[in-house]
């Protein structure tokens, strides 16, 4: 059986780049690797931003990289805790519905 996800998204940036390429990327944090471990192959996402839900897709990969510092297409993200987060959990995402 598959589960439904609602992946929410900073900013418009991201959601385009998401859009564009058919891609869910999840940073390198905690709870980055939890729902990057919690979504499975077959489930279903879609994308959260600005109180509107955008897009069905179902997950067709799964890929954690091990050196995502300069992996495109999104660009490291910098605190002011000088805590600097990657995007190494990718999903793959087959477009479902608009």
């Amino acid at each position: 059986m598959s589960d439904y996800f609602l992946v929410s998204l900073s900013n418009r940036e991201n959601l385009e780049l998401c859009v564009k390429y058919n891609l869910a990327g999840f940073t390198n944090s905690t709870n980055g690797l939890w729902t990057f471990f919690d979504i499975e192959v077959g489930d279903y996402i879609s994308f959260l931003y600005g109180a509107r839900v955008r897009n069905l897709y179902r997950v067709a990969k799964k890929v954690a990289y091990k050196s995502a510092e300069k992996l495109p297409p999104w660009p490291p993200i910098t605190f002011r805790s000088k805590r600097t987060y990657y995007f190494p959990f990718r999903l793959f995402l087959k477009l479902e519905r608009v």
